[in-house]
């Protein structure tokens, strides 16, 4: 059997991944591995120009959303009955896809967690899919998780 010592769970930090957010929980409690949680801020400062700068002049777009992400991430609870599991935070700047590879790469991840968007279509060719690309270049087995499906509408 292959030893699970360390997980990586890429985190958007939106309700969305909290399914695979629980899934990794799962995975490094019943392997008594250290759970890696990254958060990737998207490099804003070239697509962005019209926004001006930020409220606070002396603080670039970026840097404020990048501390906004930190506060986020270091506030993220895991979910109820996993809080005692080895955590490691990570936020970087940049490609997502880059990142979750290089970094899980670089730390020696034993097993990558990350959820899906669930895009088709139009969006799907548009935006790409961080997952599908992740699940291509890895070096490490990749699970990916479907987003929680929406209670259905009662008649």
């Amino acid at each position: 059997m292959v030893a699970i010592k360390k997980i990586l769970c890429p985190v958007d930090l939106s309700e969305e991944s909290r399914p695979a957010l629980e899934m990794a929980c799962e995975w490094a409690k019943r392997f008594d591995a250290e759970l890696h949680l990254l958060h990737v801020v998207a490099g804003l400062s070239d697509p962005y120009p019209y926004l001006g700068p930020p409220f606070n002049g002396a603080m670039s777009w970026e840097t404020m959303i990048r501390q906004k992400a930190r506060t986020a991430l270091a506030e993220l609870t895991l979910p109820e009955g996993f809080e005692s599991l080895k955590v490691v935070l990570e936020l970087r700047s940049g490609s997502p896809s880059n990142h979750i590879v290089d970094d899980a790469k670089e730390a020696a991840i034993d097993l990558i967690v990350m959820g899906t968007h669930g895009r088709s279509g139009f969006s799907h060719l548009v935006l790409g899919s961080v997952a599908e690309n992740v699940v291509r270049r890895a070096h490490c087995p990749v699970l990916t998780v479907r987003p929680a499906e929406p209670p259905k509408p009662t008649p």
